[in-house]
């Protein structure tokens, strides 16, 4: 087998271990990186390849400009013309 899925999923369906005793694929793949496993991630094309990107979140989003929440409440009213309000994309 080239791949711990394959292991995983024909121990499954040939009856030598039942759902509630097996693992995850990607804890056995986190035991081939800790050693904990007879094989390494070289005998396994599919571990070499699997690369998974950390989500980044963005704690220091710049803000541009003010929000259209912080317009006087006079221009709900809509009594005057000339208030416009639009979406704008600035390029830089």
């Amino acid at each position: 087998m080239n791949s711990l899925d394959a292991c995983a999923g024909r121990a499954l369906a040939s009856g030598v271990f039942v759902r509630n005793e097996t693992v995850c694929t990607k804890t056995l793949y986190h035991y081939v990186e800790l050693d904990l496993l007879q094989i390494k991630a070289t005998d396994l094309p599919e571990c070499l390849s699997r690369k998974t990107k950390a989500k980044r979140v963005r704690q220091h989003k710049r803000q541009l400009g003010r929000s259209i929440s912080e317009r006087p409440a006079a221009i709900n009213q809509r009594r005057e013309f000339g208030h416009w309000e639009c979406d704008l994309v600035l390029r830089t």
